[in-house]
């Protein structure tokens, strides 16, 4: 554990330096590519973080999500290690939250995770086997265990490393997307 948030702390740092042209056409990009994808015009219910500080934006996501009709959830954190999912209507629904979030009202509609088409997933950092450095919390990990949907994880292709050290408990996505391409997982039978 010590190694990676030793990992997290330099993932962070690097984010921190990157130039802001850089992360916002970064951004417009992946928002791009993830629009274009079958599985996504195909998604009725679409789970995405809602993204704070220098993760990859999701506003757009949201934005077009809601705009095309499909049902949007974000995640509204329940317990340590626990989140689930919330529909929202609209991005001024969210309202803010522990360590700096946004998170729907308790009040918003819970959405079951086998009800999920698409989940879109934050990283510090990913790789091409679909591991992915995340912050610490287990949060995501638990909440794909239990879901059915097709995961995403958006990532700046200077997050993308060779190799993410991973635990039994870390979950794999099915798609890591940055600004110069889409990785399909390819997950053992």
């Amino acid at each position: 554990m010590d190694n990676k948030n030793a990992l997290r702390q330099q993932a962070r740092a690097a984010r921190e330096a990157w130039e802001e042209r850089y992360l916002q056409s970064a951004d417009s990009a992946i928002a791009r590519r993830i629009l274009e994808m079958e599985i996504w015009r195909a998604a009725d219910t679409v789970f995405t973080y809602v993204s704070i500080g220098r993760e990859v934006d999701t506003r757009t996501l949201i934005e077009a999500a809601l705009a095309q009709g499909k049902r949007v959830c974000a995640p509204r954190c329940i317990r340590k290690g626990r989140m689930e999912a919330r529909r929202i209507r609209s991005v001024s629904e969210l309202a803010p939250a522990s360590f700096g979030l946004l998170e729907p009202p308790e009040s918003a509609a819970l959405v079951l995770p086998g009800e999920i088409d698409l989940i879109l997933v934050p990283c510090l950092a990913a790789d091409d086997a679909g591991y992915r450095l995340g912050y610490g919390g287990g949060y995501y990990d638990r909440f794909l265990a239990g879901a059915k949907g097709v995961s995403i994880c958006l990532c700046r292709e200077q997050a993308l490393w060779e190799s993410v050290p991973r635990d039994a408990h870390d979950a794999r996505v099915d798609f890591v997307v940055t600004e110069a391409g889409t990785i399909a997982v390819e997950k053992e039978a």
